[in-house]
């Protein structure tokens, strides 16, 4: 008798896996410093305190750089970055879309959107650039 597999599973299960060793690479303080780096300004003018912006930008970031990580095995076969990010340029506009609708809801002058608008692409393409850098690294090392 043949086994009966269950492709969807056993893909998942693989994507899992490359995402747990794709996040080994990065730190919490890593992300900490970033979100304070571009997001400092911001943060401050939360009612509620900074902590709940904190874990959506940490959860962003991490969002963004296993996107850029799933991306690395074109780099790795020659495709230039460029062309690899406009490849994932669906997901990625998906997740911008998301966290700015979330400091949209903090905010309502439009100037101010416009700034928060750039800072969350802006960070969003830091953190996917960070982890189809280190996706190629790791499979150029064989340590995929």
């Amino acid at each position: 008798m043949a086994v009966v597999m269950d492709f969807q599973k056993k893909k998942r299960d693989k994507q899992i896996h490359s995402e747990r060793r794709a996040l080994q690479d990065l730190s919490f303080e890593k992300i900490q410093s970033a979100i304070h780096h571009t997001f400092d300004r911001y943060l401050s003018a939360l009612p509620t305190g900074s902590s709940m912006a904190m874990e959506m930008c940490a959860e962003y970031a991490l969002e963004s750089f296993l996107l850029g990580s799933s991306m690395g095995r074109f780099g790795f076969y020659g495709e230039r970055e460029e062309v690899v990010f406009e490849r994932s340029q669906p997901k990625f506009d998906m997740l911008h879309e998301d966290f700015f609708d979330f400091w949209r809801f903090w905010s309502t002058d439009p100037e101010e959107l416009r700034g928060i608008d750039q800072a969350c692409r802006t960070f969003l393409h830091g953190w996917w650039l960070d982890g189809f850098d280190l996706s190629v690294k790791r499979l150029r090392m064989k340590l995929h």
